[in-house]
Parts: structure tokens; sequence; C-alpha cells
């Protein structure tokens, strides 16, 4: 078992690495804030205020309409990430999303002192989220929480969290634009370990530009009023069933390893496309890391 507890801590610290400046929010935990949305994943980490009954990365005040999606996501190293989520409309002006997550680090033999193999393990993290949200009234505001259960086993080591989101968006109807404001990660653990959580405010914005078929995302993160992280997306539409999708932040400047001019540019971004048939909306999007390192996603949303 030692030499298998080795194994997966260095698969572990590798993704860690790789990840924390990119795929994840600045939190010392990084699997809280894994992608899970295609959509969120191609505009490089933009898109708080873009709904999604998948995403990690956003407003809980923030609904599009009763939706069932799935998707998977490839990260280097064989590690995958596999995602559910529904959508619902409920009386009253209220609303609600439920989702699961799981990430999955591979299987790994375990073997004991004297190299006799003890069989085979895996390591995987669970995270199981529900959320509701409700219009203020006639005004153009709405108002969301969510709460998460994360589950995770790392070898002999588990980690148990519960953390707690809350958010607000406005929505202004003739100016095509939408503003909000949310905090995540407000958790407690009940780990074998100490596990730092701090949590992150956001401040969002949507716009939606007047003679160009383009929505525009802006998102300003920030951990413990210190460190800042900036995301920028578009979504163009192409025409009536089809969609194009880019995006980048400021983390392009920590992740730049000044491997190459492409990467050092490209680096820390993301961009996709989406089809839609009817009621089906499916997405496909690639993120590259400032190592040069690719993740892919396949994304299907399904009108219900």
């Amino acid at each position: 078992m030692f030499l298998s507890r080795i194994s997966i801590y260095l698969k572990l610290f590798s993704f860690i690495i790789l990840f924390s400046s990119g795929a994840f929010s600045e939190t010392s935990f990084p699997g809280m804030d894994i992608f899970t949305s295609s959509a969120n994943l191609s505009m490089g980490g933009a898109g708080y205020l873009k709904p999604s009954p998948l995403s990690s990365n956003i407003n809980p005040s923030i609904y599009g309409g009763k939706v069932f999606s799935a998707s998977i996501i490839k990260y280097p190293a064989g590690i995958a990430s596999q995602n559910i989520g529904i959508s619902f409309l409920f009386k009253n002006n209220t609303f609600g999303n439920f989702s699961i997550n799981n990430i999955s680090y591979g299987i790994f033999e375990g073997y004991n002192e004297n190299l006799i193999s003890t069989g085979t393990y895996s390591a995987n993290d669970t995270k199981i989220s529900a959320s509701y949200g409700k219009k203020i009234l006639r005004l153009p505001i709405k108002l969301g929480v969510q709460s998460s259960l994360y589950l995770s086993k790392y070898g002999d080591y588990t980690f148990n969290i519960f953390s707690f989101s809350s958010g607000f968006s406005f929505k202004a109807e003739e100016q095509k634009l939408k503003v909000g404001m949310s905090i995540h990660n407000l958790a407690i653990s009940t780990s074998d370990l100490a596990v730092d959580l701090h949590p992150r405010l956001v401040i969002s914005g949507f716009k939606r530009l007047k003679h160009l078929p383009l929505g525009l995302f802006l998102d300003l993160t920030s951990i413990n009023s210190s460190v800042l992280t900036v995301f920028i997306g578009g979504e163009f539409d192409i025409n009536k069933n089809l969609q194009f999708r880019l995006g980048s932040s400021n983390r392009k400047f920590n992740q730049n390893i000044k491997k190459d001019i492409f990467s050092s540019v490209i680096g820390a971004s993301g961009f996709g496309f989406g089809y839609k048939k009817k009621d089906i909306l499916i997405n496909y999007s690639i993120y590259m890391f400032g190592t040069g390192a690719l993740s892919q996603s396949l994304e299907i949303n399904i009108a219900i």
C-alpha cells in the first residue's frame, strides 16, 4: 500500500500544480471548483451569469429554463470529470438546480510493505449540489442560494466538505445588460486532514451587443481581498443553430512558462462551438493551459 500511496500522491500533486492557476479557483483545495460546464470551459472560466445546471462557477441566482445536461471533460494524465444536472421551474417565480459532479483520478494498484499486491482501488471526488432562487416580486432582481456536499477519497484519506454560496443578479431588459454579485465556498470541513477553505467573491457582468450577434461576459473574482482574477469571454451567434465561444483570463501570466510564443499567448484560454437543433444543444470545447496541455469537453443539453 505504501508504493500505491506514493503513486497516487504524485499524480494528484501534478494535477494540482498543473491546474491550480487555471481550471480551479484560488482556493487551496482545487477539487472544489473544477470545470464542469463545457460553455464555461470554452470561455476560459468566464460566464458566472450564463445559465447552466452543471457549472460549479455560476451565480446561483441565474436560471435559463428547464434543462437536463450532461458533460464529460478530459484532462491530462488520464483524469476525467463526469457531470449531470437538471434545472427546475417552481411556482411563484421560484426555480432550482440539482447536479452531481464526479472527477476520477484513475485506478491504482495497491501494494503492502513487502511489495505484495493488495488489489486495485480508485481515487475520486464527488460533489452533490442543490440551488434555489427566486425573482423578487416584479422587480428585475433575482436572489439565489446553493449548498454543496463534497465527498472525496485519496487512498486512505477522506475529505467531507459542506459549502454554501449565494448571489443576486439584476437585469436591464432594454439595455440587454445583466450584472450580479455572488460569494462562493463558505465552507466547513470534517476531514482527516486540515483543509484551507477561503470564500470567493465574484462580481459579474453580461452585455449583449446591439449591432452584433455577440454576448460579452466579464467576471472579477477575489479571495481574501488580495488575489484578483479577471475573466472575459464572448458568445457569438453565427446563425440560429450555431454558436462560437472563446475567452481567457489574466491567469495566462501566472501560467506562462515561456515554452513558446503560441503557448504564452493562447495559454489560459478556451474556445468551443455549440450546435442547437430544436430542443437539443451540443457543446464541444477546448481549454489550453500555459504549459501547452489541453482539456476537452463534450456536453449535451436537452430542454424539458
